[in-house]
């Protein structure tokens, strides 16, 4: 088991697309958009830019 699995599992995702249903949900975002900035930064930022910047975006939609 890698270590960002850890990290999901610890966020209450079973996967990375769990994960990030979970993200886009709670800040208000398409799945579409959340993936492909996923995409763009890679796995690693899952639970730094990513987090951010979705939270970011999420504040300016409300």
């Amino acid at each position: 088991m890698t270590d960002l699995l850890l990290l999901y599992r610890a966020c209450g995702a079973e996967t990375r697309d769990d994960y990030l249903r979970s993200l886009a949900h709670d800040n208000g975002l398409p799945l579409e958009c959340v993936r492909g900035i996923a995409d763009r930064l890679g796995e690693r930022e899952d639970f730094g830019a990513l987090v951010l910047i979705c939270e970011d975006r999420g504040a300016r939609a409300r």
